[in-house]
């Protein structure tokens, strides 16, 4: 057994290094082709200006986690609007429309809106925090209002204005109006005037919901060094934004200045100076990286929070520049395998816009950021973006990156124009671009054919299938949405309204089964039901072998596109789903019952819920009547063999169930008749025997009863077709019949 392992273990590594060295090959000569030519464009996504819009001056734009296509976008004024391939004209929300009374006298006629962000259950309709978002704006001070505020005293501030964090829900599924009756101030923040702003608002799209940290908040605050006081310094401030007794928002106790008397609790973060933006650039660790300029400098800092860079600068830095970085994102899409995992800062340079590209470092020397260089990944031409463009970078639901010209108003996608890679088991298609040298057109063709001969080899591979299809469906308790989730995954990827729903298909070994639709006849009864479960235990039945796949899909379509999910893979005597045969055929019959019902209501039969059906062992009953619960697949597979004949006289399972209790029966009453002779006359041996047979006869009948009760009721359920029930019951009435 070790020899094999070391053996498989050997190929398997020799196959991996020929594979990433194959990728890494392919990577660098599209790296290349990245940074030596125009091999880059700008697909254009959709138009923001709309004649019903005056203001057009976009803030910030995010994608919305329950649908693809659609993203949230505000403006400085103080309106919402939803981006569904064009914009909604129709405000979502509109803060302007608020009156302060306060307004003239501060100088600021309307309320600045500069972030939004979305909860981390905002797409999970049975969660807390589902539909629920929070912005921050900027108004004049209100001391009336009894919303916490945040603030420095001193009598050289005048703190004449108030940054107001403020928690909103969605009051309907297609995110068009907004329920202001769910409005809740979280915190206020009085501040000198209007240069120290809230660039950012961020929940760690890492952390899990089982996760201590789940549903902390994350709130930029710019400040600079001529304040002289810690809250305008340039911070970081983290609380948890869930309302508490009459608290509408607690301060977690891991924050690190808790016990300094004169920091605010909610500061996570001091003395960042100006802090134009902050990412998680690392999925498995809690430090942040800023971009943020510090004493003159454009710095990218690494930082777990618990920093105070107001007499001492960051000590670890991963990039230091004199020249401004207008955006910084980390890239993790797929189609720009070159760029994957790595840092893109958005620059200005030489009157175009550029792109470039710096690797990301977890562990940082103290010079490291002197020997970090950034790489051109791509530099756009003046047709492509004018100089007079306000660019600001986006990640879709993806990973990919998207651009929003303010000046234009216009979204764009970045893509590659040369190249359209997909690493995995995805295709690949490399059109070439360069020199037409002999070299570069031969290491074209062999990357692409060793690379065609692994995608080949990998697109039959039951762990690829698994990968690219969804693995799991969830069900809401409402039972009015579900939720998709990818292998491993433990946050549902896509959600999809039940009513959307228009199609439900069945698939086992990439053949149709059973189909529910609106249409006539495809519908869900108990006859469609069992021959279902006819259908999973034949093939159940069939035996597994070396490279075999057995495959149960379910594919969804609703309004706009179809969803495959598989639900069981096993692949000869390897399964890699997780949940077993029967609990997957279980919860598909329940899937398939509901879908009817919802979907096609009229044809749909009204489903009978029966009771499990309970093995009573003979000799047990006998002896105390102790019952034991056999599930439906084992009581199909003892009898089943009967109906498989051979050359052999079968073994039948009631038959072997029986003779216990006909032993027991003959020794019970030959005991008797013993201990009745022993203080009484002896009986004749005629009437002795007859009450045995009268005896052995009322046991065979309440036997044969009961069994005749489990081959009915296996047979309603599916685990039996009607030639196996039929030669089932056939033996069984000739054994017990031999036996009287």
């Amino acid at each position: 057994m070790a020899i094999t392992f070391q053996r498989h273990f050997v190929r398997r590594t020799k196959h991996s290094l020929v594979y990433y060295w194959l990728v890494s090959l392919l990577l660098l000569f599209s790296g290349n082709l990245a940074a030596n030519s125009d091999s880059y464009q700008l697909d254009e996504l959709s138009q923001l200006n709309h004649q019903e819009i005056n203001n057009k001056a976009w803030q910030q734009i995010i994608a919305n986690p329950s649908n693809k296509e659609q993203f949230f976008i505000i403006n400085d004024t103080g309106q919402l609007y939803l981006l569904d391939e064009t914009i909604v004209p129709r405000a979502a929300l509109d803060l302007s429309a608020e009156r302060l009374e306060n307004a003239e006298q501060n100088n600021i006629s309307t309320i600045k809106l500069t972030a939004i962000t979305l909860h981390p259950s905002f797409s999970l309709r049975d969660q807390v925090g589902y539909a629920t978002f929070y912005t921050a704006h900027l108004e004049p001070i209100n001391k009336k209002s009894k919303t916490k505020r945040l603030q420095e005293h001193s009598t050289d501030l005048m703190l004449e204005l108030d940054w107001v964090i403020t928690e909103w829900q969605f009051n309907s599924s297609n995110y068009q109006q907004i329920d202001i009756n769910t409005k809740r101030e979280i915190l206020r923040i009085a501040v000198p005037d209007k240069s120290v702003t809230i660039e950012q608002l961020s929940f760690n799209p890492s952390v899990k919901s089982w996760n201590d940290d789940f549903g902390l908040l994350y709130i930029s605050l710019k400040g600079d060094k001529k304040w002289q006081k810690p809250l305008y310094s340039g911070v970081i401030l983290r609380i948890n934004p869930t309302k508490f007794g009459l608290r509408n928002f607690t301060v977690p106790r891991s924050n690190p200045f808790l016990k300094d008397s004169q920091i605010k609790d909610a500061i996570y973060l001091l003395g960042g100076q100006n802090i134009a933006k902050f990412i998680w650039p690392d999925k498995n660790s809690e430090q942040l990286l800023l971009l943020h300029q510090y004493n003159e400098k454009v710095l990218l800092s690494l930082t777990t929070g618990r920093d105070d860079w107001r007499e001492q600068a960051p000590k670890k830095m991963l990039y230091q520049s004199d020249e401004a970085i207008d955006d910084l994102v980390m890239y993790r899409g797929r189609n720009l395998p070159y760029l994957r995992n790595k840092l893109l800062l958005l620059r200005y340079n030489d009157q175009r816009w550029q792109v470039d590209s710096l690797v990301f470092k977890r562990s940082l020397s103290a010079s490291h950021h002197k020997a970090n260089t950034p790489q051109l990944a791509w530099q756009f031409t003046p047709q492509q973006l004018s100089a007079q463009s306000e660019i600001s970078l986006i990640t879709n639901l993806s990973g990919e990156i998207l651009l929003l010209d303010n000046a234009e108003n216009l979204l764009y996608l970045l893509s590659q124009e040369n190249a359209e890679i997909m690493v995995g088991a995805e295709q690949i298609i490399v059109e070439n671009s360069v020199d037409d040298s002999s070299l570069i057109l031969l290491l074209v063709v062999l990357v692409a054919g060793a690379f065609y001969y692994l995608v080949k080899r990998n697109a039959l591979s039951a762990k690829t299938i698994v990968r690219q299809q969804y693995s799991q469906l969830e069900i809401s308790e409402s039972k009015q949405q579900i939720g998709l989730y990818r292998r491993h995954e433990k946050r549902a990827e896509t959600m999809i309204n039940i009513v959307d729903i228009v199609s439900s298909e069945v698939r086992l070994n990439e053949h149709s089964i059973s189909l529910i639709n609106h249409d006539e006849g495809h519908d869900f009864s108990q006859d469609k039901e069992q021959e279902l479960q006819a259908i999973f235990t034949k093939e159940h039945a069939d035996k597994m072998i070396e490279g075999k796949i057995r495959q149960i899909t379910l594919q969804i379509t609703d309004k706009k596109q179809s969803y495959l999910i598989c639900l069981y893979m096993r692949k000869g005597s390897n399964r890699i789903t997780k949940k077993n045969y029967f609990k997957v055929v279980d919860d598909l019959i329940d899937w398939c019952w509901l879908i009817g019902t919802k979907i096609n209501s009229f044809q749909t039969d009204e489903r009978k819920v029966k009771a499990t059906v309970k093995e009573v062992e003979s000799a047990k009953q006998v002896a105390g009547h102790e019952q034991i619960t056999t599930s439906l697949h084992n009581q199909a597979a003892a009898i089943r063999p009967v109906t498989h004949k051979t050359s052999v006289k079968p073994k039948v399972q009631a038959k072997v169930t029986l003779k216990p209790t006909l032993r027991a029966a003959n020794a019970t009453n030959v005991q008797m008749a013993n201990n009745k002779e022993s203080t009484q006359k002896p009986l004749q041996a005629s009437t002795v025997n007859a009450n045995a047979n009268k005896n052995i006869n009322s046991t065979i009948d309440t036997e044969l009863v009961n069994a005749l009760e489990k081959l009915v009721n296996l047979k309603q359920e599916g685990f039996l077709t009607t030639e196996e029930f039929v030669q089932a019951k056939a033996t069984l009435l000739k054994n017990l019949f031999d036996k009287s």
